[in-house]
């Protein structure tokens, strides 16, 4: 009996297996993966939580800056376990930075908090379909000179990690949309300085920071490589460079997988 209830599961498993979508982007901390359906009806599952669906079968998922070793995804209840690659972050100190942009006073922290709503709102309004492309492409031309992931020590104290990366280049160098999108926020921010959010679809943004100049409105659809604004210093900065973080809803990803690795054929 054994082994006739092996051999069915074995049977079963490669019909279903046929039906398991193709997965793209890095199974790796800070990465990103997304997926298209074969019936756009069928219910996705990643480590246990149902995955939201466009009408057009795609998904998509992040796994942060932190995530365990595996992940088990699940397409009408047929699992996949996938690993999930871990990566070493650095440890960045920055000096030099005003007093004020590391230790706010209370005018500042009401500045802050107001900045923090409006990106929130921001990030909610997120169109449902896919408009990113598959591949990614570098906003600016210039040094990575700030990591993801990085544990940040801004003058001698403690911050948050870093949420993105930093691309130095001179002031006044064009930034380009590095995929398609539509302006959700255009604002002047405590220490992001001149910033714009890009919505790319399914819950996934992009943030540009520290802008010299602005070449967008709100409301405004981009493409991939349309210049959007130009570098500048603006906010809590030392030299002039792009700021980049993409966030999926609230779990930022690392740029530098959406310039390695594409996210569907």
């Amino acid at each position: 009996m054994k082994i006739i209830f092996l051999s069915l599961v074995i049977f079963y498993s490669n019909i279903f297996a046929e039906e398991f979508p193709q997965i793209f982007g890095c199974f790796c901390e800070g990465g990103l993966i997304s997926g298209r359906l074969i019936d756009k009806n069928q219910i996705v599952k990643i480590d246990s939580k149902k995955i939201t669906v466009t009408a057009d079968g795609d998904f998509i998922f992040a796994f942060g800056r932190k995530y365990k070793d595996s992940v088990i995804i699940s397409i009408n209840n047929v699992k996949k376990k996938f690993n999930v690659r871990d990566k070493k972050y650095k440890k960045e100190i920055i000096s030099g930075l005003p007093k004020r942009k590391v230790e706010p006073n209370k005018v500042d922290l009401e500045k802050i908090k107001k900045d923090s709503i409006k990106i929130k709102k921001s990030k909610k309004i997120d169109d449902p379909k896919r408009l990113f492309n598959k591949q990614f492409v570098k906003p600016v031309d210039g040094r990575i000179s700030g990591v993801y992931g990085s544990q940040r020590i801004l003058n001698s104290k403690p911050r948050s990690t870093h949420k993105g990366i930093d691309i130095a280049a001179p002031i006044g160098t064009k930034i380009l949309s590095p995929s398609s999108g539509r302006i959700t926020l255009v604002d002047d921010m405590f220490f992001t300085g001149k910033t714009i959010i890009l919505d790319h679809g399914m819950g996934l943004i992009s943030i540009f920071a520290h802008l010299e100049n602005v070449n967008v409105n709100v409301g405004d659809f981009v493409n991939t490589g349309q210049v959007i604004g130009s570098v500048g210093m603006t906010g809590r900065a030392t030299g002039p460079h792009l700021h980049w973080g993409v966030y999926l809803e609230e779990i930022s990803v690392d740029p530098m997988v959406l310039l390695e690795f594409s996210l569907y054929n």
